[in-house]
């Protein structure tokens, strides 16, 4: 049988397995003795040989067994589980990652397990430096030569195997699949219900019955069974032995498996997964496709203006309807919760932690709240550089904090809040906090601001200075940070997904870093604004208010505009300057201002006139647009015209 075809089901599978692995080798090492994450762990490896097994991938499943039978001796309480035997854990599933990356790429991996299994098979012999009293170590037996000789053949055992795979599986016709690979190698498969064409053609509730012959133990049928993965139950009813030319009754040793009542039990029949798998590029098309259906929406709008027609007006209320459900429940589909992004955090805060002698834990809230797939896959990198902050300049050294008077181990937090249409995600730390007249020193030796910029700048602009390319405030560049480049990269990728990023730090108390996201990048509502002849979107969640400012109202200051805005002064500048468009003389008596947040500063802008808000699905620049400050992505009008939209955070 191919087995190629089921390689993509093997590698997110495996990668689960593998995440869930990281998570309870970490948990494991705060609570050593919680069999039930001891338990887990054995079962996610011994999933994981089953699978590469069935594929093929031999070296994922021989380093995979090795961690299984050391997870096995954690279970029968042969070895305790101690920081180096959760070290050699974290090091036998990070090559595991990289064995099945490898896989991914098609590729050889560059990754030496015999080392891995050295190490495995050198604990089990040494325990924690000692060998435990009666332990065996973990090596081969050699032969004694004093075992007797026999010339008996091989026992075969025919046997009747009742399947049940678990009815939440995905993919129940792929398990049994690989349920009958697996058999088939052990033995000859007799006959089999339902058929291996009847599967393939959907027609499997879950339950497969199999007559085997097989000279291979029972347990090992079994073993091979489970292996499969999502195997609920295996039940055995033997029916003859042959030994040489004669019969005898199979031996009828209980099994250990759940046995199901098979006759009083009612079985749907043709019964299919209500979940299946969809290739994310399928989901993609149908966010373009739904795009374009608004495109085309606006347009009839546009061109009924001019038709006095009832008709046509409620088939248009009633198409808005349509595509603003379809649009939904497209939307929702992409939608992915944050914990995918989170999930491995964790680990790299222990890492880092360890690496730099410190003591932290990582608290996370609010991973069930989610964000489009877009959105998370471009949210991973910005998380990791603030955890790295967070640990190597944030957090001091266990006997700093001892003489400050703080609590240890240190506390990292990540919690993530929906308001609206948008989410927010808080990364905080109880650290020693920034130093805003030191983050001004460094810019002005950087050459970046003047002395007399700097004495004008408050406390949170002082902050965002962070923010600049190049700017750091470490003495000593590592491999962890201090190269001025993770806020930089931060704040870009945060405002290039349509997001916005707040700083705030005391210090002696810690700092937080708040990004500001929204649901979605494709299809969003956007502020229309015209600069005459042009016309452009500005996202609504960039906006924080429109205003229609007096003439008179406008005030100066050292050649600068301001205008009142609750009570403080804001600067007041042309977007049609900042643009490079040609300016039009003052005729209007009121101002249009758009008021927004750039760089941690409150401004307002000022255009030439508000056309409205307006639902707008967003294409991304090509080449060379892309390379262009200040510009996000286009969308077309009702009227087909093709519009920028802007860039807030990049546009000053």
């Amino acid at each position: 049988m191919d087995m190629s075809k089921y390689k993509g089901m093997f590698l997110a599978e495996a990668r689960e397995h593998l995440n869930n692995m990281n998570q309870l080798v970490l948990a494991l090492e705060k609570e050593p003795g919680k069999k039930e994450d001891i338990d887990s762990l054995f079962r996610a490896a011994h999933s994981i040989k089953g699978m590469a097994a069935s594929m093929g991938y031999q070296e994922i499943s021989e380093l995979s067994h090795k961690m299984e039978d050391m997870m096995d001796r954690f279970r029968k309480e042969e070895m305790s589980i101690t920081p180096g035997a959760t070290d050699i854990l974290l090091e036998g599933i990070d090559a595991l990652e990289k064995l099945v990356e490898a896989v991914e790429q098609d590729r050889p991996a560059d990754v030496d397990i015999t080392k891995i299994i050295e190490k495995i098979k050198g604990f089990g012999a040494q325990g924690s430096g000692a060998a435990a009293p009666g332990l065996t170590p973990v090596q081969e037996l050699p032969s004694t030569g004093a075992q007797p000789k026999t010339t008996t053949r091989p026992t075969t055992t025919a046997f009747n195997i009742s399947i049940e795979i678990s009815p939440d599986s995905q993919a129940q016709s792929v398990r049994a699949f690989l349920i009958i690979k697996r058999i088939k190698e052990l033995g000859d498969i007799l006959s089999i219900t339902p058929s291996e064409a009847e599967i393939k053609n959907g027609k499997f509730s879950g339950r497969l019955s199999a007559k085997i012959s097989t000279d291979a133990a029972r347990d090992k049928i079994e073993e091979a069974i489970r292996g499969g993965g999502e195997v609920v139950s295996v039940a055995f009813e033997p029916i003859m032995s042959q030994v040489g030319a004669g019969f005898k009754p199979a031996p009828t040793e209980p099994s250990t498996a759940e046995t199901p009542n098979l006759k009083t039990e009612t079985v749907k029949e043709h019964e299919l997964p209500k979940v299946v798998k969809v290739n994310t590029s399928l989901l993609d098309y149908f966010v373009g496709a739904i795009g374009e259906l608004i495109i085309n929406k606006s347009r009839l709008h546009q061109v009924s203006k001019g038709i006095p027609s009832k008709e046509l007006k409620d088939g248009l209320n009633q198409l808005d309807r349509l595509v603003r459900d379809l649009q939904t429940q497209v939307m929702s589909v992409r939608m992915m919760p944050i914990e995918s992004v989170t999930e491995k955090f964790p680990r790299v805060v222990r890492d880092l932690a360890r690496k730099e002698g410190k003591e932290v834990n990582l608290d996370i809230e609010g991973q069930d709240i989610e964000l489009d797939r877009s959105i998370i896959e471009g949210l991973g990198n910005p998380l990791i550089h603030l955890i790295r902050n967070c640990v190597d300049h944030g957090i001091e050294l266990p006997d700093e904090r001892r003489a400050l008077g703080k609590a240890l181990p240190a506390r990292i937090s990540i919690r993530a809040s929906r308001e609206k249409d948008q989410v927010s995600i808080e990364v905080s730390d109880d650290g020693r906090g920034m130093d805003p007249e030191r983050l001004k020193d460094a810019a002005i030796k950087k050459g970046v601001i003047t002395h007399e910029e700097a004495a004008e700048m408050d406390n949170n602009e002082a902050l965002f200075l962070t923010c600049l390319p190049g700017l750091s405030t470490a003495k000593e560049v590592s491999d962890v940070s201090g190269r001025g480049v993770g806020m930089d990269a931060v704040k870009s990728a945060v405002e290039s997904m349509g997001g916005g990023i707040d700083i705030d730090s005391r210090l002696g108390e810690g700092s937080t870093i708040t990004l500001k996201l929204p649901l979605t990048v494709a299809i969003i509502q956007s502020l229309l604004v015209e600069l005459a002849p042009e016309i452009f979107a500005i996202p609504i969640n960039r906006v924080l208010r429109t205003l229609e400012v007096e003439r008179e109202d406008v005030k100066m200051s050292q050649k600068q505009k301001l205008i009142d805005f609750n009570g403080y002064l804001i600067p007041l500048l042309s977007l049609r300057k900042i643009l490079g468009l040609p300016s039009l003389p003052a005729q209007e008596r009121f101002i249009p201002v758009v008021v927004t947040e750039v760089r941690g500063r409150v401004v307002g802008l000022v255009v030439d006139k508000f056309l409205g808000q307006q639902e707008t699905f967003i294409k991304p620049l090509g080449r060379p647009l892309n390379k262009i400050a200040g510009l996000s992505g286009t969308t077309v009008l009702g009227n087909g015209r093709t519009i920028f939209l802007l860039d807030m955070g990049n546009l000053i």
